[in-house]
């Protein structure tokens, strides 16, 4: 009887279907991971955004302005941050590609296209509308984002 060396045909496939699935798992678990991301970075700008608008508004406040509030209301939520964000596409006014952020200064609304609309429960395409906060006397006293979708 001959001996056989290394492996028979049998566990080299065997060793090839775990392998198969283990890589699957991977892909799976790298998709998650992807989309968490994304998320996480539209959510991390709207907060940067958010916050800059606050402390516009505070700074405002904090020098006996209130009268210039109404600009922060005005200008672009896109100019509270210290960077444009990536994919920002100043010149269009609806998002043209994934990834990518527009502002539209006429209807007042941000966009962002998602890479991945799988991460957010399969929506194209992401808007809110930056808003003054008026007080009874029509004065503005504040900015808000408001999702719309």
């Amino acid at each position: 009887m001959k001996r056989q060396r290394g492996a028979s045909k049998f566990e080299f496939a065997v060793t090839v279907a775990i392998l198969c699935f283990l890589a699957a798992v991977l892909l799976v678990r790298l998709n998650a991971i992807e989309a968490e991301a994304e998320r996480t970075e539209v959510d991390l700008t709207l907060r940067n955004m958010r916050v800059g608008i606050q402390l516009a508004i505070g700074e405002r406040i904090m020098r006996g302005q209130e009268e210039r509030i109404s600009e922060v209301a005005q200008a672009s939520p896109i100019d509270f941050l210290g960077n444009r964000p990536r994919g920002f596409n100043e010149s269009a006014r609806m998002p043209e590609g994934p990834g990518q952020w527009t502002y539209d200064p006429l209807r007042r609304e941000l966009a962002y296209q998602p890479r991945l609309p799988q991460a957010f429960d399969g929506v194209d395409e992401l808007r809110w509308r930056y808003v003054a906060r008026l007080d009874s006397s029509g004065n503005a006293v504040g900015a808000a984002l408001v999702r719309l979708n």
